[in-house]
């Protein structure tokens, strides 16, 4: 997919940089950044999903906790 990127002035300088320094193109360096957002968003999905069902499990327990 194709698209447009318009960023801010400062924002594009320091990508340039960081491609510059990472040796690879401002493109790759973005689509390396959208990645790892993309990985980050599906570990907190899972954190959550995961939370929810040990507190469904175990209602009971988290409820006893909290009459101490």
């Amino acid at each position: 997919m194709a698209f447009t990127l318009t960023l801010k002035p400062e924002v594009e300088q320091r990508l340039k940089e960081l491609a510059e320094a990472e040796q690879r193109s401002m493109h790759k360096t973005v689509e390396v950044a959208i990645q790892a957002y993309l990985d980050r968003h599906d570990r907190d999905d899972w954190t959550r999903q995961a939370a929810r069902q040990v507190f469904a499990e175990d209602a009971k327990f988290f409820e006893m906790l909290g009459e101490r």
